[in-house]
């Protein structure tokens, strides 16, 4: 088993901080004014912020108690991290980085409670079950399911890496945003959304015939639908959620309302199209593997291009498992960062045929 790390960042305190999605910025913001100094990293993962401040535990918990803050769902302090494997072989690791922290002491009581992002292959009471029974051999402490309890262990998992807190209960700052979202109904701007797709377009030189028909795949609200508008004759628009009333409207957009995955078995395509385009928010190597299931959609030698979001740290590997998955159907696979992506990049390629790089190479 290896030693339990601490956070490595030079800081007497360190916060995982939740906030709404998409207003990240804000609670930043919000924390920095109360924690002079403080700097703030990303989690990888919307609405999921770690704090590093030079404060002691206590009073940069306080000082977020006692503000009335607009944007902060819950700050948790975390003492260790430790690396993540698949599967169950780490929980020791992080009972033994719980233990580690020195304030679980004999007869105490505490509970285990994990926060999971992410995909295992182990559920989050499977973690607290297997850690408060490691805790409890390591310091005589007893561990609680339900009842209170005079300390709390926290697990905050991203992918693979946990931060490890030990606590007061009473401790953890919880309450409700008086924001809940970056915009009210109906409100949301599709822009960032469009000019990503304009980049993507100019940065891979995709150009379509006269007449093309496009094929967006997780369309909704509708951004990429009406760039694609402007270039193609006609826009089929997948996704099961609703379109903006804008994209709706639109005399060229053709609103699915399924899953992409359900395609093959629809009638109502139309034939294949010339360009296939997918701005999910998935796991990238699903989408990939999606795209190659629907390659059949998408004419020989024609376009596509898909946004790979990072859902870990490991950006250059999913990056290169995007690119081996979609290789069983498509040629000219280039991955660029676009001025627009936020944590994510974006693929274009060709499906394989007439037009497309094996086509060239029999020349």
């Amino acid at each position: 088993m290896s030693r339990p790390s601490d956070l490595e960042v030079g800081t007497s305190t360190a916060l995982v901080v939740t906030t709404p999605a998409g207003l990240e910025g804000e609670a930043r913001r919000e924390l920095r004014d109360l924690l002079p100094g403080a700097q703030a990293r990303p989690l990888f993962l919307k609405g999921n912020i770690l704090m590093l401040t030079d404060l002691p535990e206590g009073e940069a918990l306080a000082r977020i108690a006692a503000a009335e803050t607009r944007f902060v769902a819950q700050v948790v302090a975390v003492q260790r991290t430790v690396r993540l494997t698949s599967d169950e072989t780490s929980f020791p690791d992080i009972a033994a980085a719980a233990a580690d922290v020195g304030r679980l002491g004999p007869g105490e009581t505490f509970l285990v409670r994990c926060r999971r992002r992410g995909r295992h292959g182990w559920q989050s009471q499977d973690l607290e079950r297997a850690v408060a029974h490691r805790i409890e051999a390591l310091t005589g402490a007893v561990g609680e399911y339900d009842a209170p309890a005079d300390w709390l262990v926290t697990v905050q998992v991203y992918q693979d890496i946990a931060y490890v807190g030990v606590e007061r209960p009473g401790d953890v700052v919880r309450r409700t945003p008086r924001r809940q979202r970056k915009y009210a109904p109906g409100e949301r701007p599709l822009n960032r959304a469009q000019w990503k797709m304009r980049e993507g377009l100019q940065a891979f030189s995709i150009e379509l015939p006269p007449g093309a028909r496009a094929l967006d795949l997780g369309a909704a609200p509708g951004g990429w639908a009406l760039v694609l508008a402007e270039v193609a004759e006609e826009v089929v628009a997948v996704d099961p959620a609703d379109l903006d009333p804008t994209a709706l409207a639109h005399p060229k957009i053709r609103h699915l309302r399924c899953r992409a995955e359900e395609l093959l078995e629809r009638a109502d395509l139309g034939g294949q199209f010339d360009l296939l385009t997918c701005d999910m928010n998935r796991e990238p190597s699903e989408v990939a593997a999606m795209l190659c299931r629907l390659a059949p959609v998408l004419k020989p030698g024609a376009p596509a291009m898909m946004t790979i979001k990072y859902v870990t740290q490991r950006r250059r590997q999913h990056e290169r498992a995007v690119q081996s998955i979609l290789s069983a159907e498509y040629d000219e696979i280039r991955i660029r960062h676009l001025p627009h992506n936020a944590r994510e990049t974006t693929a274009a390629m060709r499906r394989r045929g007439p037009g497309g790089l094996a086509a060239e190479e029999q020349k």
